[in-house]
């Protein structure tokens, strides 16, 4: 990172921290609902989860990717990191295996289109009750996402596309205000091997053998299919 970008970078990452710690100030009510719909009052769970990961940036890193995935599960709440699951896991060794980067944990940054957790994502729309409070979360994550991919002028990656017409609404309503999409790719979920049988069949139906071109290709036509109007 240039001196500016490292400036700017810090400046996000505590908006960030800041608005998490708000929302478990303010809203106690809605942690405890969360916590206690699934049984996860054991110590060290969090309702509200910020990325920890973004504390270990430092000045020397390079950013190359921005990735916004769903939203917290099990794990990223119990470690208060993004990306510790399975399938962050699963998309971390796909992104250093295939060439995209080197040490993903140093050149990617994670985020996700919402920070309140909850056991799967279609829990999230069961909680009407509290519907204002996602919907503002979801433009928060929105506008912090466009944010990062501004500083570091790279790609962002948006995984998961089923729901971004529902559940995370708030979510694609706040990355279409943008109003530029050139650097913007959209994908299936790492779990349960959704991304790599896109990938698989991409790359059998195009006899193509660069996955960065693949992956670029699926993104601008889940974009397309998006956007199309």
């Amino acid at each position: 990172m240039t001196s500016q970008q490292y400036e700017k970078f810090i400046k996000i990452r505590e908006r960030f921290r800041q608005e998490v710690d708000k929302y478990r100030e303010n809203y106690p009510d809605f942690a405890e609902s969360l916590l206690k719909r699934y049984e996860q009052e054991e110590k060290g769970m969090r309702a509200f989860v910020y990325n920890e990961k973004l504390d270990y940036l430092e000045k020397n890193d390079s950013i190359k990717y921005v990735w916004v995935t769903d939203n917290p599960g099990f794990r990223e709440s119990k470690e208060n990191k993004y990306a510790v699951g399975i399938s962050g896991k699963t998309g971390k060794n796909f992104m250093e295996e295939n060439g995209f980067v080197k040490d993903f944990d140093r050149e990617v940054i994670v985020l996700n289109k919402s920070f309140v957790h909850t056991k799967v994502t279609s829990e999230l729309g069961k909680f009407n009750l509290y519907g204002d409070i996602l919907k503002k979360n979801q433009k928060f994550m929105g506008e912090l996402a466009c944010g990062l991919q501004e500083i570091f002028g790279c790609d962002m990656w948006i995984l998961g596309t089923s729901n971004l017409n529902k559940i995370f609404k708030s979510f694609r309503e706040t990355i279409e205000s943008k109003g530029e999409f050139d650097d913007i790719y959209f994908y299936y979920h790492f779990s349960q091997g959704q991304f790599k049988k896109a990938y698989n069949r991409k790359k059998n139906e195009l006899m193509n053998q660069n996955p960065k071109e693949i992956c670029k290709i699926i993104g601008i036509e889940n974009r397309n299919k998006l956007f199309k109007g």
